[in-house]
Formats: C-alpha cells, structure tokens, sequence
C-alpha cells in the first residue's frame, strides 16, 4: 500500500516537480490542476495579462454589531465609543479536515483591546457573512472562537491592552490541522526584554492555534508552560520579535502561506523601537511552526530599488505566476505603502529582489492587515478591511470555467 503522507513529502520537497506535486496531491489543486485557496497564495498562472489595477465591485462584509468588536482602551463608556478599527479578514473554504459543509469562514477582529477573534460564515464567497451568534439556533454570546482570557463581558477594564489580533488560516495537510496564525499583546514583555535567551522585546508577536474541524468553532493555543515566564498565558510565539532593530518590538500582522512547493512562507510586518515605521520581511519553514527568518530583512522597506518613499510598509497578498521564460517560478508579491494604504504588485523568483510595477498603485482600496485572496473562475475576491473587493481577471478563455 503506497503511503500517501510519505507520497506527498517527496513531492513537495523533489526539485522539479510542482507541476506533479500540483495534481497529485488535492490538498494542492482543487479542480483543473489549481492551487488550493486555502493555502493562501493565489493561483495567478493562467494570466492573460498583468494583474487589473481596478475592481468591478466593492461591497462592504463586516460591520460593529457586538460589544467585544469595540475598542475598550481608555474608553470608560465602553461598548460606545473608542476607536474603530474591526476588519482583519481572512478568508477559508470548509472543504479539509472533519464535517466538511462547503461553507466560506471568513475570520476577523480589530485591532484594539479587547479584540477577540471572530467568526462569521456564508454560502457563496461574496456573501452575506453571517456572525456566529446571529447563525439559526445559535444559542453562542458572542461571535468569538478565540477570546482573550481577562476579557469581561460586562465591561472590560479601560486600561487593559490585551487583545488577539490579525488572523491568517491555512489548511495543513500533512497534520490534518487548520493553522490560525494571529497576534497577542504580551503582558510578560518587560520579563522577555530581560531575557539574554530571547530576542527583542516582545511586546506584540504571533502565536498560533489548531482545529481538525472548523463547524464546532474550537480552536487550541499551542502553548507551553516553559514559555510561561516571558509569554503570558504560556502562549508559544511561533513567529517572535527579533534583536534586530526592524522588529525589535512586534511581529504581527502576518501573512501566512504554503508556496506551490510546499514550503510555508512568512509575508512578515515588523514594527522597529525607533522611527521610521514598519518593513516587511520574510521567513520559512518546513512544518508552518519551526521558522527561520531570511538574512537581509527587512527586503521591502526605504531606500530599497523597489519601493517609494514611504514611513510605512505592510505586507497584502502573494499569487503564484508559473515559471518564467527561465524555467523559474515567479510569484506576485503585494505589499502596501503608507500612510495611505496604497497597494503596489510586483515580481519575484527568491522573494529577496522584486520588479516593481511600472503601472504605480492599483486602484483598489488597501487595509492595515494582510489582504486575502480568493480566486473563483476568473473572479478574484480581495478581502481587506470591512470590505471585499471583485476583481475581473483576464485570464486564458480555456482556463475560465464559471
């Protein structure tokens, strides 16, 4: 009997063969040989053209409607008022894993205390997402698969900082498992400073948590006790802050995906102890919890031949473009220039020197977290902020089932 878990490992990690590892291994393709969405990065190959600047339709998915999805920071009058700041999507299709219903999950939060992370679920990609509480029957208080353990329903201390922020989901085939990357404040960050074992200050970094199934909404933190001592709630940081200045302070606001070949890869924001604001930079890993960062990061970031004077960069999406006319996988990276959310594409083959386009800036609105991307035929859907984006692709005819 041939060992399927075995199968696909030579067949993400054997030089040459993502195009058999593409259509062999279904946690890679999904229908005609295209990369699962649920991996995260966007099946770009089929390109008839550059990527549009523009969109056809930009509708709004989420709005305040529950008090964990306010800000309570400073704000005595909590749930009204605060900051608002509710959007961090990320959007997954219920087709892996245990009791597989079809369904679209788009996962959310903001950006403030006391963000929890949220749920919502719809049938059709554009929607309309329903939260978890507002599902028929739901007997749930709240729309929360994560929530932060001092969160009190009854009002949140307004000096509390604490929040999970920023979610990013992919499918592991190889673990059977959802992987939730997200971010926590770290109350031990004065501990972890102080730590000659640990880099940075921790302040903010991204922990992750698993489910075999997404339809009873439970979710595990991977925690350890050893950690207990400089991260609070013994919450593992599988992405931490580094002793490098570019993020010295926070890593979140991540975007997590599995290249065509198998490898995880890290679209990272990092948030510096001085001025100028964040960069992004890389890393990988093998099994999505053991990651090494790319020497040389920040890569996007001021004075760099592929980007614009900007005080801030933040990470948005990457699409798999195929091999080049060098027989060389190349990948559309997008990233964000601020302080306005301009997005920007470009190219890559090593994700450590990008061609930037020539175009300028798409047109489409931006957002502070990553962007998620869903292709279906030859619509592209850009989740970013509240709002989702439908782009038209111009995509080879033979290649646009609807």
């Amino acid at each position: 009997m041939i060992d399927m878990k075995f199968l696909r490992r030579e067949l993400f990690t054997a030089s040459g063969a993502v195009g058999f590892a593409l259509m062999a291994s279904p946690a890679f393709a999904r229908g005609r040989g295209r990369l699962d969405n649920n991996l995260q990065v966007v099946d770009l190959t089929d390109l008839a053209g550059d990527l549009p600047l523009d969109v056809v339709l930009t509708k709004q998915v989420l709005k305040q409607t529950e008090d964990w999805e306010h800000s309570s920071y400073r704000n005595p009058k909590w749930p009204d008022g605060g900051h608002k700041s509710l959007g961090y999507p990320t959007v997954i299709k219920n087709d892996h894993g245990k009791n597989q219903d079809g369904k679209y999950y788009l996962y959310y939060a903001h950006h403030d205390p006391m963000s929890g992370i949220g749920c919502a679920v719809a049938d059709a990609i554009k929607g309309p997402y329903i939260k978890l509480v507002d599902l028929p029957n739901s007997d749930r208080k709240n729309s929360m698969v994560l929530t932060v353990p001092n969160y009190r329903p009854d009002g949140p201390h307004p000096g509390d900082p604490s929040h999970y922020s920023s979610p990013c989901v992919v499918w592991n085939e190889e673990e059977q498992l959802w992987f939730m990357y997200f971010h926590y404040f770290n109350h031990f960050h004065g501990a972890w400073t102080a730590n000659a074992d640990v880099p940075g200050e921790g302040w903010q970094m991204t922990a992750l948590a698993t489910c075999p199934d997404l339809s009873p909404h439970k979710w595990t933190i991977w925690k350890d006790a050893k950690k207990g001592k400089v991260s609070v709630w013994d919450i593992v940081p599988v992405l931490p802050t580094t002793d490098e200045n570019w993020m010295k302070i926070a890593s979140s606001y991540h975007a997590i995906q599995r290249l065509p070949d198998g490898r995880w890869l890290a679209l990272m924001r990092g948030t510096p102890t001085q001025y100028p604001g964040p960069t992004v930079g890389f890393a990988t890993s093998g099994d999505g919890r053991n990651w090494k960062y790319f020497d040389g990061n920040p890569v996007i970031a001021s004075g760099k031949p592929w980007t614009r004077k900007s005080n801030e960069y933040r990470p948005a999406f990457i699409g798999y473009l195929g091999r080049n006319g060098a027989g060389q996988h190349e990948y559309l990276v997008a990233w964000s220039e601020h302080p306005e959310p301009h997005v920007i594409y470009s190219t890559t083959t090593d994700f450590k020197t990008f061609r930037r386009d020539p175009r300028g800036y798409a047109k489409w609105g931006g957002a502070d977290g990553l962007v998620s991307v869903w292709r279906e035929g030859d619509r592209l859907y850009l989740f970013a902020g509240k709002y989702v984006h439908e782009m038209a692709l111009p995509v080879r005819e033979s290649a646009a089932p609807r």
